[in-house]
């Protein structure tokens, strides 16, 4: 990680909605090279994250990533960094701090094409505990004890 950052995370706020829009849909865009991605839309997000603990990564108070959980569930839903900040430990602190806050196991879900994030995961401590299919895809559910 870049020691020159101050990198804070908090709650969300709603002052962060429109930065976080624009990072989800960039994110996403980037990401999901092999998906058709030119029907997604900044409103995705609020309905995407609705009902979720939500952590937000502020650098100088500008939002570069998020995680979001179903807690009832202990189900991380969402983990994106802008794509500047990739590689700086961000995703990873964002990750322990929600960690922190849910009951173990902690699941998630990760498309299998998506191999950055499932090393990522691996990286960070999550088995793989099985595989399924969806409309996106083969993916595999990962567990945090």
């Amino acid at each position: 990680m870049n020691s020159t950052l101050s990198i804070d995370i908090t709650t969300l706020q709603p002052y962060d909605l429109p930065a976080l829009r624009e990072l989800y849909l960039k994110v996403r865009q980037a990401t999901f090279t092999w998906f058709d991605t030119s029907h997604y839309e900044l409103s995705a997000f609020d309905t995407d994250t609705a009902g979720e603990f939500t952590l937000v990564a502020r650098i100088d108070e500008t939002a570069v990533g998020f995680v979001s959980a179903y807690e009832p569930d202990n189900f991380i839903h969402h983990l994106y960094v802008s794509n500047e900040y990739h590689g700086q430990g961000i995703g990873t602190m964002l990750l322990n701090v929600m960690l922190e806050n849910l009951q173990s196991p902690v699941r998630l879900k990760c498309l299998q094409k998506n191999e950055a994030g499932v090393a990522f995961y691996e990286r960070n401590g999550f088995i793989q505990k099985e595989k399924g299919v969806s409309l996106e895809g083969i993916f595999i559910v990962f567990e945090y004890l």
